[in-house]
């Protein structure tokens, strides 16, 4: 094959892959606005507003969301295109996505802090993907791309560093560590795990599946612990409330887990997680934004540390 042919042959790969990052760009975007979006609901900063329990907003959000997936799940299965074994793979996955991922993400988040979380689970999900797909022969980690996903990290850090983090290792600082580092590879299973069996389940069932899956074993979470999981605050939420609820529920449920699974048919795992790291930065703008928070040099360093990340995962070969 001619040079020339080999520049027109990933030229055309380049392009084709436009709408697939266009894809993940949004799923990031929306992640991250879903830190905003969730402190309206998780904390009540008004009188009078009320407000819910991690696991009752979670099983409401993705409860809601699954309904958009039902149809086409009930459909697929009716039409014979997804096995008994295709099912156990989408109730597996849907209890690591959901169901355990956010059990140890709010566990971590009550025993340690915000600081600590962020850099545990958004700084270290890139970097166990890329590790689970080496494990798993998916793909093959070169130092350099390590170094590059090892930067982002470190703009991970940059930003959450900006305030000082108080640990306190007698109110079970470890065990909420631990939770964290285990919410990361949760993740990283998923991702990888996800991109395998999608080699013969479509991303819309594969997404309806799981989040079926995951809904279902959230709400028996919330029934289990009435005392702290009150359903009846929800028709208390206000109309600002019910907006950022819809929004968790339809953009960063529906819409954003779909173009991601979509995304890691078309690409590597590990170049779909690394622009996981965008998430703090997507969060810090919107603050300053709609919640007039300051803009600081941290970060920006940090932003474009994620930036020069980003770009080096996906232009390295290998």
């Amino acid at each position: 094959m001619s040079k020339n042919s080999e520049t027109q042959e990933t030229t055309g790969r380049n392009i084709s892959h436009l709408p697939v990052y266009a894809g993940v760009w949004f799923a990031v975007i929306a992640w991250g606005a879903s830190f905003v979006a969730a402190r309206l609901l998780l904390a009540s900063g008004a009188v009078g507003r009320a407000f819910l329990s991690p696991t009752v907003l979670a099983a409401l959000r993705f409860g809601i969301a699954s309904l958009f997936f039902v149809v086409p799940l009930v459909m697929a299965i009716a039409r014979r295109r997804v096995s008994g074994r295709d099912l156990l793979r989408m109730a597996l996955l849907g209890q690591i996505a959901f169901s355990l991922y956010f059990w140890l993400q709010y566990t971590g988040v009550q025993n340690t802090n915000a600081g600590i979380s962020s850099i545990l689970v958004v700084g270290l999900i890139p970097v166990v993907t890329a590790f689970v797909a080496q494990f798993i022969g998916e793909e093959h980690l070169s130092l350099t791309r390590f170094g590059a996903l090892l930067l982002g990290f470190v703009g991970v850090a940059i930003i959450v560093l900006q305030k000082p983090i108080h640990v306190a290792l007698e109110s079970g600082f470890l065990f909420g560590a631990l939770c964290l580092v285990g919410n990361a590879f949760a993740f990283a299973i998923y991702s990888n795990l996800s991109k395998r069996w999608m080699r013969d389940i479509s991303p819309l069932v594969m997404t309806g599946g799981t989040m079926v899956s995951g809904t279902i074993s959230l709400l028996l979470l919330s029934l289990l612990d009435p005392a702290n999981n009150r359903w009846g605050d929800v028709a208390r939420l206000d109309a600002m409330q019910w907006v950022a609820l819809l929004f968790l529920a339809l953009v960063c449920s529906v819409i954003a887990y779909f173009v991601y699974n979509f995304a890691l048919t078309r690409i590597a795992a590990s170049r779909v997680a690394v622009y996981v790291y965008f998430e703090p930065v997507v969060a810090v703008l919107l603050g300053v934004a709609l919640l007039g928070e300051s803009l600081s040099w941290q970060t920006i360093g940090g932003a474009v540390a994620i930036g020069l990340s980003v770009v080096m995962v996906n232009l390295v070969k290998g």
